[in-house]
């Protein structure tokens, strides 16, 4: 078998491998709640002693 097939071959196999992973994570099935539970982005926390920006300059008049 020369080098380029068996280069071929581990490549194809990989690349088998990859989409089969991800074949794999598409199909598992999950609870609701975990799923929003794991994508869901946490609630930003309230930060008591935060200042409100100062109002931006009105435009110099010509």
């Amino acid at each position: 078998m020369s080098v380029s097939k068996a280069a071929g071959w581990t490549f194809g196999g990989l690349l088998l491998g990859v989409l089969a992973g991800f074949a794999g994570e598409l199909l598992r099935r999950q609870p609701a709640a975990k799923v929003q539970q794991r994508y869901v982005a946490p609630e930003a926390t309230v930060t008591p002693d935060a200042r409100t920006p100062a109002p931006a300059p009105e435009p110099a008049r010509r």
